[in-house]
Order: C-alpha cells, then sequence, then structure tokens
C-alpha cells in the first residue's frame, strides 16, 4: 500500500497532477489541482483505489483531509472516492466539518451529482465520527501541554504555543516544534 509520496511535480491536469518521486511519475488525484505549482516538491497522503482494472491515487496534503476522505468513503454507501474527491473540490476540510457541526445538508448540494438524501446520511453518519475525532485531537493536545508544562515550561506560554502547532502532526512531533517554539521565545 502507497500510504505517503513526496517528489515534484511535472505536470497538472484538470482533476490530477503528475508528481515525479525520484523518476516515477504517479498520476494523482487531488483537490484543485490548479494551487499546485510546476516543479515544487510536495508530500501528500495517498488513499489508493484498486479495482479490476485499474488503479487510481488520491492525494492530500494533510493526514486529516485524508482522514475524513476516507471517513466519507467508507461511511456513506454509494460514495466512491471519485464523488467524496469532487466533495473536497467545492468545500474544504473546514467547511465540511462545519456544515456537519451545523446540521447543514445544504452545503453539500453544492456538489454535482450529490442529492438530498445523500447530503442528509452525510450530515447525520458523519456527525458521531466528527465528535469522536475531535475529542481524540483535544486529548492529543493536552498531551502535548501537559508534556511540556512537565518539562518546565510556564503553562501560559504553553497554551498559546499549543495552539499554533500544527495540528496535523504525530504527538511526538508537536511536542518537538512545541519544544523548539517556546525554547526560541526564552532567548
Amino acid at each position: 500500500m502507497i500510504r505517503k509520496l513526496k517528489g515534484i511535480i511535472i505536470e497538472k491536469e484538470e482533476n490530477a497532477i503528475v508528481l515525479d518521486v525520484k523518476g516515477i511519475g504517479f498520476e494523482v488525484l487531488v483537490p484543485y489541482p490548479k494551487k499546485f505549482e510546476l516543479g515544487s516538491e510536495y508530500e501528500l497522503y495517498i488513499f489508493e483505489d484498486i479495482k479490476e482494472n485499474e488503479i487510481n491515487l488520491f492525494g492530500f496534503q494533510n493526514k486529516d483531509e485524508l482522514t475524513f476522505f476516507k471517513l466519507i468513503t467508507d461511511k456513506i454507501s454509494g460514495i466512491g472516492p471519485k464523488k467524496a474527491l469532487d466533495i473536497f473540490c467545492f468545500l474544504t476540510l473546514n467547511e465540511i466539518k462545519e456544515a456537519i457541526k451545523n446540521g447543514d445538508y445544504s452545503t453539500f448540494l453544492k456538489v454535482k451529482g450529490l442529492g438530498e438524501k445523500t447530503a442528509k446520511r452525510i450530515v447525520l453518519e458523519i456527525g458521531g465520527e466528527l465528535k469522536k475525532l475531535e475529542e481524540t485531537k483535544d486529548e492529543i493536545l493536552d498531551t502535548v501541554a501537559q508534556s511540556l508544562i512537565s518539562l518546565g515550561f510556564d503553562k501560559n506560554k504553553v497554551k498559546e504555543v499549543v495552539q499554533s502547532l500544527d495540528k496535523t502532526k504525530p504527538l511526538e512531533e508537536m511536542i518537538k516544534e512545541g519544544i523548539k517554539k517556546l525554547s526560541n521565545e526564552k532567548h
């Protein structure tokens, strides 16, 4: 299974990019291919969709997007990876989360080919999963804060720094980033 690719964008298509990874060009379906710059290096989290006659790679710039993409494809019958990608082309991850939190299924009706029934199912079925994900994220941030405080950093500064951390990174990396930021403040 391919989980992550890091390479240089050598082509952009309507709904995909070609990522050169050490001489091998991977076609990766992405939301908003126009935001990628030719010749620039990117690291993408990958979802593999393997069918009898084809293999499609779907790429996301952060783990949260990939997690949410998989949640939609796994939980909502009738929505495959290509339709889920359409959702990400029309809505940002924050817009998707806000619509689900607010019970606003009409936001999903902007996506071509997505009917009212499916939009309502997304809001209902993903709502509980979203709460679980956010509770887990809060627990991780609490662990990061407690770790930094136990290392002797000021509690108030720790709270401030924890809010500025890249929440898509693993726990250990967030702690390292927090130490670095807090250490720089002392000087």
